[in-house]
């Protein structure tokens, strides 16, 4: 609030001062979807993530910069300031929901190596004294079941 003569207040809140809340707030929404659908796309089809990993960076980018390009668009004289604030605010929005999703990831990953560690293996030296042809030891890997019994 600016004083004026001691007596009458102005609102110095502009288009710009709502943009440094609201589009955030929208691109943490958006970002929100863009995971779930690359978890989605991903539990559905595993063998994309390596060799997409490009599309999906370009996609985020996008997502990032796209709302405040709008906006610029709209609200007339926004200062340059204000626009790279909004690119800022913007990248940080749009990772958050990025960065928790690939945590969660990781603790599954974690939690999925832990369990495979786990699990009742064989030793080295009996799977090597082993008579049983090669090709018939499935029981050790991809948790199969040992075909003696």
């Amino acid at each position: 609030m600016l004083a004026v003569n001691h007596t009458t207040t102005i609102d110095t809140v502009t288009d710009a001062d709502h943009l440094a809340v609201q589009l955030p707030l929208q691109v943490i929404g958006l970002s929100t979807m863009y995971a779930a659908a690359l978890q989605f796309i991903q539990r559905r089809y595993p063998t994309l993530v390596p060799d997409h990993l490009w599309a999906e960076v370009a996609g985020g980018v996008v997502l990032s910069l796209a709302p405040v390009a709008v906006a610029a668009r709209r609200v007339r004289g926004l200062d340059w300031r204000h626009y790279e604030e909004l690119v800022w605010r913007s990248f940080v929005a749009a990772g958050i929901p990025i960065i928790l999703w690939q945590l969660g990831e990781s603790v599954l990953r974690r939690r999925e190596a832990e369990e495979y560690l786990r699990r009742t293996r064989r030793s080295v030296v009996e799977y090597a004294d082993d008579p049983t042809p090669l090709a018939n030891r499935t029981g050790d890997r991809e948790g199969g079941t040992d075909p003696r019994g």
